[in-house]
């Protein structure tokens, strides 16, 4: 190839490189600088009445947290919920890494009798769980059966949990 040719080759490049690099800068908007800063940005005032004057005060200091009342004992989950809501509980006979035991222990269940399904739990382990029972002592003569069939440490939760 001829040296002037090359040459020309590259020159029509380098322009049109920098015809399309300059030539939208020409069209584009100009920037708007009557923007304020971020450092004159202003923080607005907490309004008086933002907070409720009946919610429990905060303490100023170490002393106003020692001098705090002990919490009440924990309740157990049925006193927490109200009276009217139905609550379903499950037994939860095991859990496994491999979903192969977890269904040979679903499938021992069900033949004794009771409504056992294998989940998937959010922590990838296979959960064999048991029920629903409405009423929570039965859900714990459930557990006490299955235990002794299987020869199982189960626990019994409710659907909130």
């Amino acid at each position: 190839m001829d040296q002037n040719l090359k040459q020309r080759l590259v020159g029509a490049i380098v322009i049109t490189s920098l015809a399309a690099i300059f030539i939208p800068m020409l069209f584009d908007d100009p920037i708007d600088e009557t923007g304020k800063m971020i450092g004159e940005l202003g923080i607005p005032q907490v309004p008086e009445n933002a907070f409720d004057s009946n919610a429990a005060k905060l303490p100023k200091g170490i002393e106003d947290v020692i001098s705090l009342p002990k919490p009440e004992a924990l309740k157990t989950l049925e006193d927490k919920r109200p009276a009217n809501k139905m609550v379903r509980w499950f037994v939860q006979a095991a859990s496994f890494s491999q979903e192969s035991n977890a269904v040979a222990l679903q499938n021992k269940i069900r033949k004794q009798g009771f409504p056992a399904k294998s989940v998937l739990s959010a922590n990838g382990m296979y959960k064999v769980i048991v029920g629903p029972e409405l009423n929570r002592k039965k859900a714990e003569k459930m557990k006490a059966k299955i235990d002794k069939l299987n020869k199982v440490d189960s626990i019994v939760s409710s659907a909130d949990d």
